[in-house]
């Protein structure tokens, strides 16, 4: 396997090399090369990778960039299905149907709960289940995304085993101007967003932003054919409504305060059995005789997420900036039930909050840059939940009560220093950093990552990157009833990259070779668990997993003319180690292609994503009792998009998803969008 592997590395470094443009750029001297000048004006700049502005050029991390164009045209797609369409980006959809209730998003074949979001700095996930809630997260109102690969808890914490995604929201700058936007599609689809944004133009300037969005949809049949959960085909619909503002003041020369906020509420509905039926149908429900268990209904989700920052940035020298941060960032779930069995009846929900304070610290060393951050952060979960093994008792005559569990609230603590330095020498890039993560119940958690990169010429360089992760057990891991673990250690990984970049205005290369394994997976297991939990739920949460996830990316940009051309392959052996199986929903082969042709105000493109199958959990269909194998095929599904620039700031568009109702799943037994058209117009004053 492993020389298959350096083959395959081997090929595709010889083939990008080939297919680049200017080869003879390899022979030019280096001599008068400095990192510090980028050969392309247009490269954004970045801020995830290291915590600081940094020209991507010089960023030694593996990142894909989503710019404010990108998502303009993406039209009546959820960000789930934006970032499907990224470099080394996987995605499930649950079984949410439209509105993608559950979706998950995986980094380089790591879990949902093995990478994090920031959003404008403030992680936004949920403490329960470890993952973000990314139904919640409003497209429209989302400036511009950066996606960094690899273990960034050395930078970040606890869960960036994968590798972090970071949302930013528009910022003021500049004369006061008005944007809004409005359109229709099918299945009842409609978005609409409008914003405000600027700054006075003063010497205590204060900048200012605020956008609100709405997007709704009746939804689709998202019960498949073969769902083996005895589901029947229904509509699920959503609504989703959201608002961001920023306001800042710089009250003196490089002294600013200021505060930001984002809040969204998602309402989607979610095919289920009607609760009632499903646990008064006791010989169903034991699995005792065949036959679906009722009648069925939509259950309505309710997802919010609420992000609250002060900060202050402050430039205490020619040499010194520091950064305070203090944030609230709460994210919360309930599910609504008709129909229960219990009296008084009660709707499930799951409360999460995190305070999050924040002192960085960077320090100019000449062309160096030394980083000393400071952080607590303390979660508490507060949730009321189904009692999975009170209700197995009842249904066979162990107990004669049910009822729902008293719940959980729990809390913890982190407190972390890290430490970091960036180090620019001619045409050598070298980053270091280092971590300690102090969390109650676990003690001290240690990362660390080193980083080198060499620039042959302004085009072209190398980079090699090492570096370490863990992901701290979720609060479901923890204390879910009848499946939570108070005992369970955290996740640990170790991964290792090499990566070839070439760049210019006009063309980019980046290919990337990472080997990344984790241990200590938390899988379901036998040890410490009750013998309810074992007979009904096959066993608890337990440190059993091994994965071992190795893969080649490779993504090109190309400007011919009117034309740019952008595509992505990635190549991926997720292995559960453990299990002897590829991990779950993740396919081996993926990737994306797009041509976009930009004539004076018209903009014309045309974009393919594809994927090989992929494997989803085996088990017994609810109906039949019959075995079922998981597997989903492979799909290959196309998009057009347009718009047209009709007069100053006005613009019409139109995007049409999935042109050859392509049927495929994303999860196993659930259906996907077919073919979509939606239209619309938006003002943007420039």
């Amino acid at each position: 396997m492993k020389q298959q592997f350096s083959i395959k590395i081997c090929a595709l470094l010889c083939g990008a090399v080939i297919c680049i443009p200017s080869i003879n750029s390899f022979a030019q001297s280096s001599a008068n090369v400095t990192v510090a000048t980028a050969p392309n004006p247009m490269d954004p700049v970045l801020v995830t990778a290291n915590r600081a502005p940094t020209l991507a050029t010089n960023v030694l991390a593996d990142y894909d960039y989503i710019g404010r164009e990108e998502i303009e045209q993406a039209g009546q797609t959820s960000l789930v299905d934006l970032l499907q369409r990224q470099r080394g980006v996987q995605i499930t959809n649950g079984s949410g149907g439209s509105g993608n209730s559950g979706a998950s998003v995986f980094l380089r074949g790591t879990s949902n709960s093995q990478s994090i979001v920031l959003i404008d700095g403030v992680r936004s996930d949920s403490a329960f289940n470890g993952g973000p809630t990314w139904e919640s997260i409003p497209l429209p109102l989302i400036d511009h995304i950066e996606i960094v690969f690899g273990p960034q808890s050395s930078l970040y914490g606890a869960d960036a085993i994968g590798g972090v995604v970071q949302i930013f929201t528009k910022d003021g700058n500049g004369p006061a101007k008005v944007s809004a936007s409005t359109g229709y599609g099918n299945y009842g689809t409609s978005v609409s967003s409008a914003s405000i944004y600027g700054s006075t133009d003063s010497d205590q300037k204060i900048r200012y932003s605020l956008g609100v969005s709405e997007s709704l949809s009746t939804g689709f049949n998202s019960v498949a054919s073969n769902n083996p959960f005895a589901l029947t085909a229904m509509k699920t619909g959503y609504v989703q409504n959201g608002v961001t503002g920023k306001l800042s003041q710089e009250w003196a020369q490089g002294q600013t305060f200021g505060f930001q906020m984002m809040q969204s509420r998602m309402n989607s509905q979610v095919p289920q059995f009607n609760t009632l039926d499903y646990y008064n149908n006791s010989s169903w429900y034991t699995g005792m005789v065949s036959g679906a268990p009722g009648p069925q209904q939509a259950q309505n989700t309710i997802s919010q997420i609420g992000i609250y920052t002060l900060f202050s940035k402050n430039q205490i020298t020619d040499i010194w900036k520091s950064s305070l941060q203090a944030s609230i960032s709460n994210n919360n779930g309930q599910s609504i039930q008709d129909a229960t069995p219990y009296s008084p009846a009660y709707s499930p929900y799951i409360n999460t909050n995190q305070n999050l304070y924040t002192w960085q610290n960077d320090i100019s060393l000449g062309s160096d840059l030394l980083q000393i951050l400071g952080e607590r952060r303390t979660q508490s979960v507060k949730s009321l939940q189904y009692n999975s093994v009170a209700d197995y008792n009842f249904n066979n005559g162990i107990s004669s009560t049910t009822g729902p569990s008293t719940g959980f609230s729990q809390t913890r603590d982190t407190n972390s220093i890290a430490a970091s330095y960036q180090l620019k020498r001619g045409d050598n890039l070298a980053n270091i950093s280092i971590r300690n993560d102090s969390i109650s119940a676990y003690g001290p958690q240690t990362t660390g990552a080193i980083s080198y990169g060499y620039f042959f010429t302004k085009e072209w360089r190398v980079n090699i990157n090492y570096g370490t992760g863990f992901r701290a057990p979720s609060f479901n891991d923890l204390y879910y009833p009848g499946y939570g673990n108070p005992n369970l250690l955290p996740e640990k990984s170790k991964n290792t990259e090499i990566g070839i970049h070439y760049d210019t205005s006009n063309y980019e290369a980046h290919l990337v070779a990472y080997d990344n394994s984790i241990s200590n997976m938390i899988q379901s297991g036998l040890v410490g668990c009750t013998a309810q939990a074992i007979q009904f739920l096959g066993g608890c949460a337990n440190n059993v997993g091994y994965a071992h996830i190795t893969g080649i990316s490779f993504g090109g940009m190309a400007k011919v003319s009117n034309f740019t051309l952008k595509g992505s392959i990635d190549q991926e052996n997720p292995e559960n180690v453990t299990a002897d199986t590829t991990l779950y929903k993740r396919a081996r082969t993926f990737g994306n292609a797009s041509a976009e042709y930009a004539y004076q105000r018209l903009i014309a493109g045309f974009g393919g994503t594809f994927s090989g199958q992929r494997q989803d959990m085996p088990g017994f269909d609810a109906t039949t009792f019959a075995p079922y194998s998981g597997q989903m095929g492979g799909y290959s599904i196309f998009n057009l998009y347009t718009s047209y620039e009709f007069e100053k700031d006005w613009t019409v568009f139109a995007r049409w998803n999935n042109i050859f109702d392509k049927q495929y799943q994303l999860t196993y037994g659930y259906n996907t969008m077919g073919s979509n058209v939606f239209v619309g117009i938006r003002y943007a004053m420039k």
